[in-house]
């Protein structure tokens, strides 16, 4: 931005004022260029950014496929620090957290069946549901208390267009 001499006041032939510069005869505002480049890069920024805005149904889609993987995150966490078996069961509409029955049961196969509890406290059961339009891949594995799953080598989970993988020999959930 150029700063600006003292400026006097010029009348001209038809009695108007305009501000003009006593040195360098300039006066005040933007040029037409700068108006212009600013203009474009407005448009610029709203073409790339304004689909984003109005398509709700992305945002949904990467809040669930966010939430999904924190969850089976949580379900291998969970087992390793209760040194018990947590089942992750994925439909096409949700998917639910288990935990054994009884802690006398805890790796027993098969006895997986009570709804892990929900850590934030939203709700009983750690079990979500899919919002419009965005569906899941049906899965069914464990977490061991060594923190490994079930799956040999890896599975793949679809939320919506984005996927998940479980590495069975690990237990890691990679975000991809």
């Amino acid at each position: 931005m150029r700063t600006l001499s003292p400026i006097s006041v010029k009348f001209t032939e038809h009695g108007t004022r305009g501000l003009t510069s006593v040195i360098t005869g300039c006066t005040k505002g933007f040029t037409l260029v700068e108006m212009i480049v600013t203009l474009i890069i407005i448009a610029l920024i709203a073409a790339v950014s304004g689909p984003l805005f109005f398509n709700i149904n992305t945002f949904r889609e990467s809040g669930f496929y966010d939430e999904t993987l924190s969850a089976i995150r949580y379900a291998q966490k969970y087992a390793v620090a209760s040194g018990c078996t947590v089942r992750v069961q994925t439909t096409a509409t949700g998917f639910t957290l288990y935990r054994p029955a009884a802690v006398g049961n805890c790796n027993t196969p098969g006895s997986y069946t009570t709804p892990l509890t929900d850590p934030s406290g939203n709700a009983t059961t750690f079990t979500r549901t899919a919002p419009d339009g965005v569906a899941l891949s049906v899965a069914d594995f464990t977490f061991t208390a060594s923190g490994t799953a079930s799956v040999s080598p890896s599975i793949a989970i679809t939320v919506g267009s984005r996927q998940l993988t479980v590495i069975g020999e690990t237990g890691f959930v990679q975000a991809q």
